[in-house]
Order: structure tokens, then C-alpha cells, then sequence
């Protein structure tokens, strides 16, 4: 007993939550919503939203190359285009779609072709072609594997007959098809209990209204707008044709009302065209006939085109796939061909990075030479020279002109041993670069400075403080050689990490030729990727800006 009591306890928790979920509200802008957005189309501005929701699906599935996942969502965006009346967007779709099925195995497409083979022939119907759409379901019912595949088919099959007016055809079908359908599935059995009782009524059999009036309640039921709309338009129709233009008019209104509720142009036009014939205007219904006969005209013209245009045979499709195979293969040369181009970027930054290295060490090789050159000058040879001097001068009899050369020589070797002398690195450089320039100035020759102190010289590393200290000292030397000038301006300004130094002196000036030095003042400068240039004009002094 306690076991049938806890049994019926859960059935009871079970039934009300799915109740409640059931009648709880779908969340906007989720899968769900969209999903049922577009399988009942009631606003155009929803179903627009949903159209592109569902076109970024496809986008994603076929990046992802999720093949089965992209034609599912093409077929939702094909049935609200085709319930909207957008009927040529449509079959693009399905045709696109189809193209696709070539990728997934033979298993998997009898299913998909079913369903797509189907949407075409309910596309051709409405554009009229009825043969067309008659070839479409015949290919659809090939890949059907039972009768419940077969109901939606055959009952599309049936409104060919039925636009044709060979309703007798359409009736046996419906018939048919009616003991196969379930009355589980509410929505597709009303679809073919609508359809045979417009048949019924057309071929003035009794049980028509009934019929009709079935199909719509289970319609209401399910909420079926569509399918109320096409209920409602038929039972005004059956009044027209009654001569019971009140009743007719009821059921119009309803009609109308659901159009303006799906608000799509197609089904307000459709409504719109059908009240022409409860108002009985005959010039009204004269204008009816003549456009309707110009749209049919206008239609088989435009079928025509698109019969050309999207015909579905292997032929197109395989040359479809080639076009997107050659796309593929153009889209991979293309990233193989950036791969290299960036292979080589990559390559040329290194080998930069490497020769910069190389130049930075070479420029430290030449700082450490030149330092133990100048050391040996001043301890060695300068010395040595001085102690000669100093036992000569203690001899007698030792020409003066001698002991004079002696004193050259020492003074040129002291001279070098100093002018090749870098900076201390544990004395503060600022003081250092002032007194070197300062050692320039003379009663005849002034070193004007400026902006010096206003550089951070401590976030200058070693390597650029001595060869700031370097050139500075060789220009300072190029001056007092070559230049005969009486001063030379020196200024500093500093952006940044990036050190400019601007030099000019009032000299002789004269062709610029870059001798050893000012060669080597380049190189020096070049190789911690600085800038330096020279200007020099006869009479016009000498100037050098430098960027490092």
C-alpha cells in the first residue's frame, strides 16, 4: 500500500512540474525562444531576429564543420521564410542546404532529403508550379522509411489536386492519409481533416462544415495561428460560395484578425483579396481578377527564371563543390603564403637583433682596446720617454734641439694616451664630460655649453655615457686641428630615453669629407642605433647633430 502511495505522490510531483515548465515563459533571446519563433511565426520583427540568430548558427556550425548541425538550422530558416512568403529566399536556403548533404554519409541524408525534397514542393506550390512541386514530393516520398514519414507528403501532395481542381484525386489521398495519421499529433491531423473537408465541401459532400469546423478547434487548441488563419479563410470561402455572406463575413473577420497578428504581407494581402468577394463590388472584383491573372503571369515568369537558376541536379552541385573546394585551396595557400612572409618577418627581426648585438659588443671590443692602448701609452711608452729625458738632461753636452724632440714626443704620446682615455665608471660622469670639455678652453677658444644639467645622465647606460664622452672628445680634437674657429656650441636636450646633441662651431668650414675620425664617430654612433649628420659650409662653420 505505502508503495502505490509513494508511487502516486511521485506522479503527482512529476505532473506539476512539467506543468509548470510547460507554462512557464520561455526566455527572450535564447535558443528556445527563437527556436519557437520561428517554427510559429506571429510578429515579422521576432522572426527577423530569429532568421539572423539562426543564420550565425549556421556560420558557427560550419566553421566548426558540424555539417548536420548548419542544414538542421538552414531548414528553421527555411520554413519561416516560406510562412512569411518569402518564397524565392526560401528555396535558396533549402537549395543551399542541399548542397551541403553531399558531405554527410548516405545513412544520414534519406532523413534531411526527406524534409528538404518536401519544403521545395510546398515552395513551388505557392509560386504555382505545380509540376515542380508534384516532382519534389514524389522525390521526398522516396526516402520515406514509414507511413508516419509519409502524412506530411502526401498531404502537400493533396493540395496540388486540390489548386487543380481535381478534387477527387485529392479527396483519396486525404482519405488515406487520414487513417494513417494520429490523433496524438493534433497540429499535422488537422492540417488533413482541413484539407478533406475543403475537398469535401468543393465536391458537395455533407460532411464538409464538420470536417472544417474539427480541423479548427484542434487548431485553436494547439495555438496554431497559421493553421487557425487557413481554417478561418476556408469556412469564409465555403459561405461565399453559400451565398451566406454574413457568416462568410464572421469568419473573415477572424481570418483578418490572425493575419494582423502574424503580420506578414503575404497572409494580409491573402485576407485583404478575399473580402473583395464578401463585398461584392463588381468592378472591385473585376480589378481582382485581372491582377491575379497579371501576378500569375508575372509568376510563371519569374518560376521559370528560378527553375534555371536553382535547379538541383547532381551536375550543379558537384560544380558548386568544386567552386568551394577551390576557395578552400586559394584560402590555404593564402595562409600558408602569410606563414612564410611571417616566417621571414620573424627571420629578419632576429638576424637584426643579432647584427645589433654584434655591433654593440664590437663598439665595447673597441672601448676596451682603446682603454688598454691609452693605459700603455701613459704607463709605458710616456714614461719611458720621461725618464730619458730626465738622464739625458743630466749628461753635458747634449744638444737642446734633442732634449726639445724628446719633450714633442712625450707631450704627442701624453696627448694621445688622453684623448683615448675613456670615463671612470665609479666617478660621476656629468663631472667628468664638464671637465673634459672645460681642458678645451683657452684664452683664444671658448666651449659654450647649454641644457647640460637638465639631462637625467644616470639613465643613460655605460655603454652610450662613453660614447657620448668619446665623440664629444673627438670633435672637441677635429676643432683645435681643423677648424681655426675662436668657439663652439654645444646643446643637449633629452626626450625620453632618446639623447640629442647639437654641435656647431664658427670655422673655416669647407667641403664635407669624412676623414678616419669623423668615420668613426659614425660607426660609433650607428651602432647603438643612433643618427648622426654632419653639415659644413665654406665660411659657415661646422655642424653635427647626433640621436641616440
Amino acid at each position: 500500500m505505502k508503495v502505490k502511495a509513494y508511487a502516486l505522490l511521485l506522479f503527482i510531483l512529476v505532473f506539476t512540474a512539467a506543468q509548470n515548465y510547460a507554462q512557464s515563459p520561455v526566455k527572450k533571446d535564447s535558443l528556445p525562444y527563437y527556436y519557437h519563433t520561428i517554427s510559429n511565426p506571429t510578429d515579422y520583427n521576432e522572426f527577423q531576429k530569429a532568421t539572423a540568430f539562426f543564420e550565425k548558427r549556421v556560420n558557427i556550425s560550419l566553421r566548426n564543420r558540424d555539417t548536420l548541425s548548419a542544414i538542421q538550422h538552414l531548414r528553421l530558416i527555411a520554413n519561416g521564410q516560406s510562412e512569411y512568403g518569402f518564397l524565392n529566399d526560401s528555396e535558396q536556403t533549402v537549395v543551399f542546404a542541399l548542397r551541403l548533404l553531399e558531405n554527410l554519409p548516405a545513412n544520414v541524408q534519406a532523413n534531411l532529403r526527406l524534409g528538404l525534397n518536401n519544403q521545395l514542393g510546398m515552395i513551388y506550390r505557392r509560386l504555382n508550379d505545380f509540376e515542380k512541386a508534384l516532382l519534389f514530393y514524389d522525390k521526398a516520398l522516396r526516402y520515406s522509411k514509414s507511413n508516419k514519414d509519409s502524412i506530411s507528403i502526401l498531404n502537400n501532395k493533396s493540395t496540388i489536386y486540390k489548386d487543380l481542381e481535381q478534387y477527387e484525386k485529392a479527396k483519396d489521398i486525404l482519405e488515406e492519409t487520414l487513417k494513417i495519421a494520429s490523433i496524438q499529433n493534433k497540429k499535422q491531423y488537422a492540417r488533413v481533416l482541413a484539407n478533406l473537408g475543403y475537398v469535401q465541401f468543393k465536391l458537395g459532400d455533407e460532411e464538409a462544415l464538420n470536417s472544417m469546423q474539427r480541423a479548427l478547434t484542434n487548431r485553436v487548441q494547439e495555438n496554431d495561428l497559421v493553421g487557425q488563419y487557413a481554417s478561418y479563410h476556408d469556412l469564409a470561402q465555403y459561405y461565399i460560395e453559400k451565398k451566406d455572406l454574413k457568416q462568410a463575413e464572421v469568419y473573415y473577420e477572424k481570418s483578418y484578425a490572425i493575419a494582423k497578428k502574424i503580420n506578414s504581407p503575404e497572409y494580409l494581402v491573402d485576407a485583404l483579396g478575399q473580402y473583395v468577394y464578401i463585398n461584392q463590388d463588381p468592378k472591385i472584383i473585376t480589378y481582382k481578377h485581372l491582377k491575379d491573372s497579371l501576378e500569375e503571369a508575372r509568376q510563371f515568369k519569374a518560376n521559370a527564371y528560378a527553375a534555371m537558376k536553382y535547379d538541383v541536379d547532381k551536375e550543379k552541385e558537384q560544380t558548386q563543390l568544386a567552386l568551394l573546394q577551390n576557395a578552400k585551396e586559394k584560402q590555404e595557400k593564402t595562409v600558408y603564403l602569410s606563414l612564410v612572409i611571417l616566417s621571414v618577418i620573424i627571420f629578419s627581426i632576429i638576424i637584426y637583433i643579432i647584427l645589433a648585438n654584434r655591433k654593440k659588443k664590437q663598439l665595447e671590443t673597441i672601448f676596451d682596446t682603446e682603454t688598454r692602448i691609452s693605459k700603455k701609452l701613459h704607463d709605458e711608452l710616456a714614461n719611458d720617454t720621461f725618464q730619458v729625458m730626465a738622464q739625458l738632461q743630466t749628461l753635458p753636452e747634449i744638444p737642446e734641439e734633442i732634449i726639445d724632440e724628446l719633450d714633442l714626443i712625450y707631450s704627442k704620446t701624453r696627448n694621445i694616451s688622453r684623448d683615448h682615455n675613456p670615463i671612470y665608471e665609479h666617478a660621476d660622469f656629468y663631472e667628468q664630460l664638464t671637465a673634459m670639455l672645460a681642458a678645451y678652453k683657452s684664452d683664444e677658444f671658448n666651449v659654450i655649453v647649454r641644457n647640460d644639467q637638465k639631462i637625467e645622465w644616470e639613465t643613460l647606460n655605460a655603454l652610450k655615457k662613453k660614447t657620448v664622452y668619446i665623440v664629444l672628445k673627438e670633435l672637441m680634437t677635429n676643432n683645435r686641428k681643423h677648424s681655426k674657429s675662436n668657439f663652439a656650441l654645444i646643446s643637449f636636450t633629452q626626450n625620453g630615453n632618446k639623447l640629442n646633441i647639437a654641435y656647431k662651431d664658427n670655422g673655416i668650414g669647407g667641403d664635407l669629407k669624412k676623414n678616419n675620425g669623423l668615420q668613426n664617430l659614425e660607426y660609433r654612433i650607428k651602432a647603438l642605433k643612433g643618427r648622426i649628420d654632419f653639415d659644413s659650409e665654406k665660411g659657415k662653420g661646422f655642424k653635427v647633430d647626433i640621436q641616440i
